[in-house]
């Protein structure tokens, strides 16, 4: 996957070194606001950092330990949403995501999210995609809910946020629930 286009609006794409300067900008314009659920914001302080994740991702695809996609919106970058701990031999991979502010709302992160499973079990033909997310991320919970995961349990501080640790919610979906579920598949 690429590229793959959601609606009119939006499509997913591969981020590319080119991509590094939207993607710091549209991270530091969010910066306290990605900051209360994603431990990586203090250490993406320069373009510099930005163009080592960028490289780091693209690393990860040839070795087939994971995607990042860039989420666009009417041609700006909105995002990201990606497979991490891809593993082709137990057929399993989680997803992060994130949006900037001004992108919210539109569902754009859901149909990501939709997407990029359609990939993992159509293309990749994984059999469990995971979803952790901290518990009191409410917004963030609600697009495995929606998608039909099935909460597994919380993990009792098993993330760890600057100066604290928080809880983690695990969801999961299995191929089968996937195949089973029409409204979830792409056309």
């Amino acid at each position: 996957m690429l590229s793959y286009r959601i609606n009119e609006d939006a499509e997913l794409r591969l981020l590319q070194l080119q991509h590094a300067a939207n993607l710091f900008a549209l991270t530091d314009s969010n910066r306290a606001r990605l900051r209360e659920w994603l431990p990586w914001v203090d250490s993406t302080k320069t373009l510099a950092d930005t163009q080592t994740f960028i490289q780091e991702t693209l690393n990860r695809l040839a070795k087939q330990s994971g995607v990042d996609l860039g989420v666009w919106y009417k041609g700006q970058l909105a995002g990201t949403v990606g497979l991490f701990d891809l593993n082709l031999s137990v057929r399993s991979a989680e997803i992060g995501y994130w949006l900037g502010a001004e992108f919210e709302g539109m569902g754009l992160m859901t149909n990501s999210v939709k997407a990029l499973l359609w990939y993992a079990f159509e293309e990749l033909e994984l059999n469990r995609i995971q979803i952790r997310v901290a518990t009191e991320n409410l917004k963030s919970r609600a697009i495995p809910q929606r998608l039909g995961f099935v909460l597994e349990g919380i993990l009792r501080q098993q993330g760890r946020l600057y100066d604290r640790y928080v809880d983690m919610a695990l969801y999961s979906l299995l191929e089968a629930e996937w195949t089973n579920r029409p409204d979830l598949t792409l056309n």
